[in-house]
């Protein structure tokens, strides 16, 4: 009985991400998101709130969303256009080339104020079964206010390279798995190099639901000798895509 509920169930869900980079249509997505951090990292056995809103169309898309918990929170705000002049059809995928942009700020509470934003390029490969592949690269820029120093240096600036890629699978009944190996992510901005790795799953539901959970790893000085793992992060989701 229960293995034929899991068919069943399955058979109901159908594919919701990205779709709108193939067939035209304007998505709206509202998110929310628990995550809880561990031993590692500054923001030790902590409970974060999230949520995020997005406008995705064929030609744009653009993201803001925040972040909080006790003693900070994140707001980010991200845009993405494709060009047609390097946009390219086929039977079975499009390919496109872009640039985007990104601004976050955080807060920590007593301590410090940071700004980050960021310029990249965009090249994304989305077959109509299903698979989507985004790499990205460019340059980002941070100023950050340290309270206790503010009187003597006002602002601290600094510049850092940024680089990512993201695989996405979504199946014809709506399971989802992806992975992402990025310099940064949506809400940490740390100078390089402390990598993060990302991999998760989740299901999509015809209703336009979807839910998911993933991990995050943060590896400081990862591409060097002796990397060091400064943060684990376990996150759950839920959005609704109209």
């Amino acid at each position: 009985m229960k293995k034929k509920l899991f068919v069943f169930i399955f058979t109901l869900v159908s594919s919701l991400s990205f779709a709108e980079f193939n067939d035209g249509r304007l998505t709206k997505f509202i998110s929310f998101d628990l995550a809880s951090t561990t031993s590692r990292g500054i923001e030790q056995y902590n409970r974060l709130f999230s949520s995020e809103v997005a406008l995705l169309s064929h030609w744009w898309e653009g993201l803001a969303g925040f972040q909080a918990y006790e003693d900070s929170f994140d707001l980010t705000f991200g845009g993405q256009l494709w060009f047609p002049f390097a946009n390219w059809y086929f039977e079975t995928a499009r390919i496109a080339l872009g640039c985007g942009g990104r601004y976050h700020f955080q807060r920590y509470k007593d301590i410090s104020s940071e700004h980050d934003y960021l310029f990249n390029t965009t090249f994304r490969y989305q077959s109509k079964s299903g698979t989507t592949i985004t790499f990205y690269g460019g340059y980002g820029g941070k100023a950050t206010k340290i309270d206790a120093l503010s009187s003597y240096v006002p602002w601290i600036y600094d510049d850092y390279p940024e680089a990512g890629f993201l695989v996405d699978k979504i199946w014809q009944n709506g399971f989802e798995i992806y992975f992402e190996h990025a310099l940064n992510d949506f809400y940490s901005y740390p100078l390089f190099c402390s990598p993060h790795y990302k991999l998760g799953a989740a299901v999509n539901l015809d209703s336009g639901l979807r839910f998911g959970g993933d991990i995050s790893m943060r590896i400081a000085d990862g591409y060097a000798t002796s990397p060091y793992v400064d943060s684990l992060i376990f996150k759950l989701s839920a959005r609704y895509t109209f």
